[in-house]
């Protein structure tokens, strides 16, 4: 008789294949390819958020070593571990927290925790980047330019035109976070994603976290200006890292900001179209983001969702 534990090893293996395999997917080039790629954490967030926490840690167990066996590449399988398994074992682990409440009810782990915990994370990853490349010319800094030179030198000699100046990118300047703001905004993507599917059919451990639920910390506004200042006024390498810091501090803020806009909605009728235009307008402008942010920081400050938010009772779930 096999043993109860059976089916969910094996799910849980299964999974974590099936990751591997969509991570892999980008070293076969392409736009659908990266789309799989983006996708990798999926298979993770459905079999730890369907079978619990330790279901999510040998699914990215699984996954390394599958990715370590066909890539043969320690390097690409601890990238795999680091962007991919790591986030989602965290994810998962924390917001299966949960305690009985005075009243009775279930108290899970609040999102804003959790979004500060993947924040976390995210600047954690930039120190990291810091470290492993002190002992390159200019840091962090220099081995972004160098890599973007490199690139620039194969596009633009394609096209047969000179290459730009290495010091004239000026992406370089917040390369790192915006590549942590993508990894963490898709880490959550893939996160709601798999509970919705796990609710659809009623296979969610936790009940749905709603936006409009999100608490910061008060002290994520001073640590946000404080960055900024320190990106204004520091030398690099200091200036450097405190502008991809606040970068990566500002995304909690953005998430604020969306969370006062699904409470305007809600109190229209027009709800849905209100969301959609929306978010077609946030997606074919971005830098209605950056406005998002402010929104976030005065919601902070003033509270501005207790005053949209409708007066009854029954508030359906985002």
């Amino acid at each position: 008789m096999a043993s109860p534990l059976a089916a969910p090893l094996a799910a849980a293996i299964g999974v974590g294949v099936v990751s591997a395999f969509l991570y892999l997917a980008v070293l076969f080039g392409g736009f659908g390819a990266l789309i799989l790629g983006y996708l990798a954490p999926l298979p993770l967030f459905l079999a730890g958020l369907w079978l619990g926490s330790t279901a999510s840690l040998l699914a990215g167990a699984a996954g390394t070593v599958a990715v370590l066996a066909v890539s043969s590449s320690v390097l690409v399988s601890l990238a795999y571990l680091v962007t991919a398994a790591v986030p989602v074992i965290l994810v998962v682990r924390q917001a299966l927290l949960a305690r009985a409440a005075p009243d009775g009810s279930v108290e899970w782990y609040p999102p804003g925790r959790l979004l500060m915990a993947l924040t976390g994370m995210g600047l954690a990853g930039l120190l990291g980047a810091a470290v492993l490349t002190l002992d390159q010319p200019g840091g962090l800094e220099g081995a972004v330019r160098e890599t973007l030179g490199r690139m620039a030198d194969q596009m633009f000699s394609a096209q047969g035109q000179p290459a730009p100046d290495p010091q004239d990118i000026w992406m370089a300047e917040v390369l790192p976070g915006f590549a942590v703001i993508s990894w963490l905004v898709m880490t959550i993507v893939n996160g709601a994603l798999a509970q919705g599917v796990l609710m659809r059919f009623g296979r969610n451990k936790r009940p749905a976290m709603r936006l409009d639920d999100l608490e910061l910390p008060r002290w994520l506004a001073t640590a946000f200006l404080a960055a900024m200042l320190a990106a204004s006024l520091a030398p690099d390498p200091v200036g450097f890292l405190a502008v991809n810091a606040a970068l990566v501090l500002a995304l909690p803020f953005a998430f604020a900001g969306l969370s006062v806009v699904h409470v305007f909605a809600r109190s229209r009728s027009a709800k849905l179209p209100i969301l959609v235009g929306f978010y077609m307008f946030l997606f074919l402008f971005g830098w209605p983001i950056v406005l998002m942010v402010g929104l976030g920081m005065i919601e902070q400050w003033i509270g501005l969702r207790r005053r949209l938010r409708p007066a009854g009772p029954d508030q359906e779930d985002e």
